[in-house]
C-alpha cells in the first residue's frame, strides 16, 4: 500500500497538515488524486508533508513500539502500525494533545527506526 492508497481510506475524515513553516488547521479529506490531495478545499502534495495527522481515527490493531528517527522531529517513541511502500504509519502521545494521534509520515523525512 502507498500513502494516496491509505490516505483514500480516510477520505470524508478531518486530517491536519505539517511541513516546513506551516502547520493546518483540521480540515476534511475530500479528495485523493494521482499526485495531489483536497483538503477543506486547498490542494497539497502529501510527499511534501512533514506528517499527516488522521483525526478521528480507531486505536485498531497494536503495533510494536519503535523509536522513529525523522529529518524534522528527532528521535521520538511511537507504535509502528503499517509499513507502507512509501510512508510509515504510527501512533504517538504528545504532551500537548488530549488524546494519542495516528501520523502517516512520508518515507523522504524518515532516517530511521530503532527498536525500543
Amino acid at each position: 500500500m502507498n500513502l494516496l492508497e491509505r490516505l483514500a481510506l480516510h477520505l470524508n475524515h478531518e486530517v491536519a497538515l505539517q511541513a516546513e513553516a506551516f502547520a493546518s488547521e483540521p480540515g476534511v479529506l475530500e479528495k485523493v488524486g494521482r499526485r495531489f490531495i483536497r483538503v477543506s478545499g486547498s490542494y497539497f502534495v502529501p510527499q511534501s508533508l512533514q506528517e499527516i495527522v488522521l483525526l478521528g481515527h480507531a486505536a485498531g490493531r497494536s503495533g510494536t513500539a519503535a523509536k522513529v528517527r525523522t529529518l524534522y522531529a528527532g528521535l521520538f517513541e511511537a507504535e509502528l502500525k503499517l509499513t507502507g511502500k512509501d510512508f510509515i504509519e504510527v501512533r504517538v502521545s504528545r504532551e500537548e494533545e488530549e488524546e494519542e494521534l495516528t501520523l502517516l509520515i512520508p518515507m523522504g523525512q524518515i532516517i530511521g527506526l530503532e527498536p525500543v
